[in-house]
């Protein structure tokens, strides 16, 4: 007689975690920034898919920005080789848990001529929620422009556990068809 209550409690109780998971990873990974605690931060970050994420960004922008400077200049073939060799570095500042942390307080990474920068949100708010089963975003966005913003997109692992394995930036939307 007991049994069956046990069992839809017990169901229930695994249905709450398995939704509140995403958002419990969150909380973590922002409580690990605010503590200063990379190594607790880059175990809710799965690095291999981040980097390759955004990797593909930086790709995209970099394409698109010698398209043009190829048009207009007889030079443009050497501009690929030298963005080729920017790329790694590019990538190295946004995928580490310094980083991540940076992100995570309200900047925004934007390559520039020398390398990567972090501009300020000013005031940030977040927004949180699920973008598909398997997909939970993270949104930080400017109070000041809206359209300023970061997501960071946490893939489920497993059933229960969640990682950061993309981001969404600004200037990578802005290039995408």
């Amino acid at each position: 007689m007991l049994v069956k209550p046990l069992v839809i409690a017990g169901l229930l109780a695994l249905g709450g975690w398995y939704y509140y998971a995403p958002y419990y990873t969150a909380s973590q990974m922002q409580a690990a920034v605010e503590a200063r605690d990379a190594d607790r931060l880059a175990r809710h970050v799965d690095f291999p898919a981040l980097r390759e994420d955004v990797r593909q960004s930086l790709n995209e922008v970099l394409a698109q920005e010698l398209a043009d400077f190829r048009r207009d200049n007889p030079f443009g073939g050497l501009g690929v080789a030298v963005a080729g060799a920017l790329l790694k570095p590019l990538v190295d500042a946004v995928v580490s848990p310094a980083g991540i942390a940076t992100i995570m307080e309200g900047y925004i990474p934007e390559p520039d001529g020398r390398g990567m920068s972090f501009t300020s949100q000013g005031e940030t708010r977040i927004r949180m929620g699920y973008a598909g089963l398997d997909r939970f975003v993270v949104t930080i966005e400017s109070e000041r422009d809206p359209v300023q913003q970061v997501d960071l997109i946490l893939h489920r692992q497993g059933n229960f556990s969640w990682k950061l394995a993309s981001l969404g930036l600004p200037w990578a939307a802005e290039v995408r068809p």
